[in-house]
């Protein structure tokens, strides 16, 4: 939050000096134009870069952003519309009141010496003068006119009046503004504190609630001990290991989506909206953990590690009751994956891309390579990941750091088990359906089957567990559903 305070009284100082500055250096008005544009750039400064960096939440950032749609409006009709509007310096103000009978006496004259027709007219609003249907040479002249009489007759300020003034009109109304930007801001961030109603401790502080394989195609199946879980259309359902006996164990809120199942113990941990959530594999006691967006969240033991958008992409981790946030690492992090006490994490600079690794609480970061990773997938021997540019799929040793292609093909998902990657590829030729095909290859790149090539997939992705794989598909006319193949391409369900 200090970071956007310090944006925002970045953004008010820039008008305030732009506003005197204004003062000095135009002779006696500032056109209509100037000031919409220095307003509007002004505003979208703020919003803008508030709202991408997460200053607000998404929903009021949307509002905002949006708002700039009428604003550009109105800009546009500000530059066709007949009238030109100028306004009186700031510091002329007081002075236009107390001289109005004046003004409107040399607009008067001066309208009768252009002997202008019954649709052209100059309008003396307050604190700008407004001309309708007047061409520029006419406009000039009249504020010249204006201009010389107020240049002559305008009190002369000491160094001390201008003090006076500028913190008047421009100092505390910008101390007023930045006050009260700063109350709706916290005002509309504001999140009450989490509590729970149980206090749960995991037994086994290595126990993983998904693979990471699952996490990075939304986690929309977790496996654990002797059922399958899967979230579909705002549900969350358990089978056997067998596929039988579906039920629906947690359909509250069904117009939220939810996704990231985690399985740990007693408890199924999933992002539901901007929430994490718990509840238990029962259906019962769902509670609220953190309020925030949220990306590959994955739970080990007691701790909730994520992306927290909020906390401008920073690794952090929660423990299981929504208690001890903890930010883990300061860069802006793109994609990461937790495995064996270790926290592997990509991010991109301006002039490379990284890739690190820390242990589990933050400590001992370490450089692996100058790799941009999407999807990460880490196991004993090797790091397997998308290039995010060229959408090729790569791994990486973890021994030597040397690195192979495993598809000349680009890629948009896979997932991955002890064996095998299925995967499916980008698809040019039909923008509606970005995944196009289901294959299968060796975790060496191996040995490529196809395993359905027509198919398209869902953005919800695919998932696997230890004898099935899950996925989301079309055949590009019917809606999407759910199927379930074993690893050899058999269809199940």
């Amino acid at each position: 939050m200090n970071e956007k305070i310090f944006i925002i009284i970045a953004a008010i100082s820039v008008y305030i000096i732009v506003t005197i500055v204004a003062d000095f250096k135009m002779k006696s008005f500032i056109p209509e134009i100037y000031y919409n544009i220095f307003i509007v750039g002004v505003y979208f400064f703020i919003i803008v870069d508030i709202g991408d960096s997460d200053g607000l939440i998404p929903q009021i950032f949307d509002a905002f952003v949006f708002l700039l749609i009428p604003v550009s409006i109105v800009g546009t009709y500000t530059v066709l519309k007949k009238k030109r509007i100028y306004y009186f310096k700031g510091i002329d103000k007081k002075f236009i009141k107390e001289n109005n009978e004046a003004i409107l006496q040399i607009i008067e004259d001066y309208e009768n010496n252009l002997n202008i027709d019954n649709e052209s007219s100059i309008t003396l609003d307050n604190t700008r003068i407004i001309f309708h249907k007047l061409n520029q040479s006419q406009i000039e002249g009249c504020l010249q006119l204006i201009g010389n009489y107020i240049n002559e007759n305008r009190e002369k300020l000491t160094a001390k009046g201008y003090l006076i003034y500028y913190a008047k009109t421009v100092g505390i109304p910008a101390i007023i503004t930045l006050a009260a930007i700063v109350v709706v801001i916290k005002f509309m961030n504001y999140r009450p504190p989490i509590e729970v109603s149980e206090k749960i401790n995991i037994k086994n502080e290595y126990l993983v609630g998904n693979t990471e394989s699952n996490i990075n195609n939304y986690g929309m199946v977790a496996e654990a001990e002797d059922f399958i879980y899967y979230a579909m259309e705002g549900k969350i359902y358990r089978t056997d290991i067998n596929l039988e006996n579906d039920m629906v164990i947690f359909d509250e809120l069904e117009n939220l989506g939810k996704d990231t199942i985690n399985v740990v113990e007693d408890w199924i941990f999933f992002r539901q909206g901007k929430e994490i959530n718990r509840v238990k594999t029962d259906g019962t006691n769902n509670e609220i953990l953190f309020i925030g967006y949220s990306l590959q969240m994955q739970v080990v033991g007691n701790w909730i590690y994520f992306i927290s958008i909020e906390d401008d992409s920073k690794i952090c981790r929660i423990d299981v009751n929504g208690q001890n946030k903890q930010l883990l690492s300061d860069k802006d992090i793109e994609d990461m994956a937790v495995y064996k006490g270790k926290i592997y994490y990509s991010y991109n600079t301006k002039e490379d891309g990284f890739l690190e690794v820390m242990n589990t609480d933050g400590t001992d970061k370490q450089f692996l390579s100058n790799i941009r990773t999407r999807n990460m997938i880490v196991d004993e021997e090797y790091i397997y990941y998308l290039a995010d540019v060229e959408e090729i799929l790569y791994r990486m040793s973890l021994k030597d750091k040397s690195r192979e292609r495993l598809s000349n093909k680009q890629i948009l998902k896979f997932i991955k088990d002890d064996n095998h990657i299925f995967y499916t590829l980008k698809n040019v030729d039909n923008e509606d359906w970005r995944f196009k095909g289901l294959y299968k290859m060796n975790v060496d790149g191996s040995n490529v089957t196809a395993l359905d090539s027509e198919i398209y997939l869902d953005e919800v992705g695919m998932a696997v567990t230890k004898d099935y794989v899950f996925f989301v598909s079309t055949n590009g006319k019917n809606h999407p559903e759910l199927k379930i193949i074993n690893k050899d391409g058999v269809r199940l369900k």
